[in-house]
């Protein structure tokens, strides 16, 4: 009930992601006085959160279903399957050689970022009784960051930084998941959560990257692609931020999978940083949740930039791509090795 009434949330707590995606413009839903959103007639949003299925969506004609997490939460979710109708499905996530097999598909938000800004500033205009109650959350989400008491002052009042806060290195119960899935265990993936010091290194940890990758490929064929996908940016991500976080000037924090999560993204403060953009967990996307939020803030964002095409070719120029992307973002950030 508070999250109906008080925060708009009753589709779901991250429906501030499907707002900002400009989802409800395209589909002409409005808001009433209390900023909760009105779906126009026939259409019909899943709930973002529920496990269960509410059959009420059989009244409608115009189904909508948003997976935040990608193809592989598309695989294993369970209320899905059980929809009897014809449904739109959305998604963050992008892996081109996956969706384009699954019928009804496309991406929750467009690639690109004049059309995000657009959004943000429309949304705004024509739901602003959802965007004050919007960021009266984000005042109780600053005044709850004091459970991390160190993280949250050096946040709000500390020097200028280049930040991450995010799942970096993939838990236990993950990477047994990748193992019941890929195999992992039999290659020495261990190697990318350890420091990098020099580039005979970093080229040595891609070169792995690439036969475990390739490996995985040749044996599973692409029915593995959304786990391996899922693998292989968790391993960039690890190598990346093993090397910032040795450095003075950087702050790079570990939520453990969600276990301890720091919510700076949707925290009044902390705009004197700089955020660095690792790219989503799940795709190749440019524009994603995080993404959006940080535009929202307007906040200054330092990316690495992913190709999809580039990475999974078989060829030496894909493993030189992924090289030469992750020293020109290091070199962004002034960053040798």
């Amino acid at each position: 009930m508070i999250r109906k009434y008080l925060f708009s949330e009753e589709l779901g707590r991250n429906i501030i992601w499907v707002m900002l995606s400009g989802f409800f413009l395209k589909i002409g839903a409005k808001e009433n006085l209390f900023g909760q959103i009105i779906m126009p007639k026939e259409h019909y949003l899943f709930n973002l959160d529920d496990k269960n299925l509410d059959l009420n969506y059989l009244k409608f004609n115009h189904l909508h279903y948003i997976f935040f997490d990608g193809s592989t939460e598309f695989i294993n979710d369970e209320r899905f399957k059980k929809i009897k109708k014809k449904t739109n499905i959305y998604y963050v996530g992008q892996l081109n050689e996956f969706w384009k097999n699954i019928e009804n598909s496309q991406p929750l938000f467009n690639g690109d970022l004049n059309t995000l800004i657009e959004n943000i500033k429309y949304t705004k205009k024509k739901f602003p009784f959802f965007y004050k109650k919007y960021f009266f959350k984000n005042i109780l989400t600053t005044i709850s960051s004091i459970r991390n008491l160190k993280l949250a002052v050096n946040h709000v009042f500390g020097k200028k930084k280049y930040v991450y806060y995010g799942y970096i290195k993939p838990t236990r119960r993950h990477l047994d998941f990748y193992q019941n899935k890929l195999g992992i265990n039999k290659y020495n993936f261990q190697i990318f959560f350890e420091n990098t010091k020099n580039k005979v290194e970093l080229n040595e940890k891609i070169n792995l990257l690439y036969k475990i990758k390739n490996d995985i490929l040749n044996s599973l064929g692409k029915e593995c692609y959304p786990y391996l996908n899922e693998f292989c940016l968790f391993m960039i991500r690890n190598l990346i931020c093993n090397i910032l976080k040795k450095h003075e000037n950087f702050l790079i924090y570990d939520g453990l999978g969600g276990d301890h999560n720091f919510n700076a993204y949707e925290m009044c403060f902390g705009k004197q940083h700089i955020y660095l953009d690792l790219g989503s967990k799940v795709g190749f996307d440019s524009i994603y949740p995080r993404f959006a939020l940080l535009k929202l803030f307007d906040r200054d964002i330092v990316s690495l930039n992913l190709d999809e095409n580039s990475f999974y070719s078989p060829n030496e120029v894909s493993k030189s791509n992924l090289y030469n992307s992750v020293n020109d973002f290091l070199n962004k950030l002034n960053i040798k090795i």
